[in-house]
């Protein structure tokens, strides 16, 4: 089974291949997966993180698009060929938050649900072709709120505690971030600063997060009453979930 999955950066990019290594245990005859960055129109292969390749049971191809906007309208452009290259389930990740969605909400910074299931709605209707399985998934607000809710290990890692590194960004611990944080990354660089490191746009930073983290932490959020759409993610990611 062949899928193709695009992501709006590297975060993600590096966030979906950390899942499927670990998920798979690294064993490359059953996952494959390969890492593309879209510069302009061009795709330049990531030569880390790599695993398998197309003879692997379940193959991956992860694409970063580097771009909030442009995951849809990518693979508008894109799946005509990936159906015919052979990939047959066909995966858009994007945040909610942008600039398109803070300016319907005229930058009041409100998680409206019936807004975010209109633009689910018509967003996904555009990627839908006859035939193809296409899964267009949010992350609500943004992948940094399904960070937050992993950062337990990282935090203590760095010597800090994790409800009082919390309180310091401002952050209400307990609760579902995915319905309280309306611009998760700014949150999250606040609370890398609480323990003297900092988040931004290195891949460096990505990895030293996803480090500390194994399957069982995935699999507790996933099952955890915290940010559903991870768990509609990694449902739609994973064959066998």
């Amino acid at each position: 089974m062949k899928f193709a999955v695009y992501v709006e950066g590297k975060a993600e990019m590096l966030f979906v291949a950390d899942v499927l290594s670990k998920y798979s245990n690294y064993d490359s005859q059953i996952v494959g997966f390969q890492c593309i960055n879209l510069n302009a129109d061009d795709f330049e292969y990531v030569q880390y993180p790599v695993q398998g390749d197309e003879n692997s049971e379940t193959y991956y191809q992860i694409v970063n698009v580097n771009n909030d906007n442009r995951v849809i309208s990518k693979l508008k452009q894109d799946i005509p060929n990936l159906t015919k290259q052979g990939y047959e389930i066909i995966i858009g990740l994007r945040d909610v938050f942008g600039a398109d969605y803070d300016t319907i909400c005229n930058k009041q910074q409100v998680i409206d649900r019936e807004l975010i299931s209109e633009m689910y709605a018509i967003q996904s209707e555009q990627i839908r072709f006859d035939g193809v399985d296409t899964r267009l998934r949010f992350a609500i607000m943004e992948y940094e709120a399904w960070m937050m809710a992993l950062l337990d290990k990282y935090i203590v890692s760095k010597g800090g505690t994790p409800q009082e590194v919390f309180e310091a960004a401002g952050v209400d611990y307990n609760s579902d971030f995915e319905n309280t944080v309306y611009h998760p990354y700014n949150k999250v660089q606040k609370i890398y600063q609480a323990v003297n490191a900092t988040y931004g746009k290195h891949v460096g930073d990505y990895h030293s997060f996803l480090a500390s983290l194994t399957k069982y932490d995935y699999e507790a959020l996933r099952n955890s009453d915290r940010c559903a759409s991870f768990k509609s993610f990694i449902e739609s990611l994973l064959p066998s979930a």
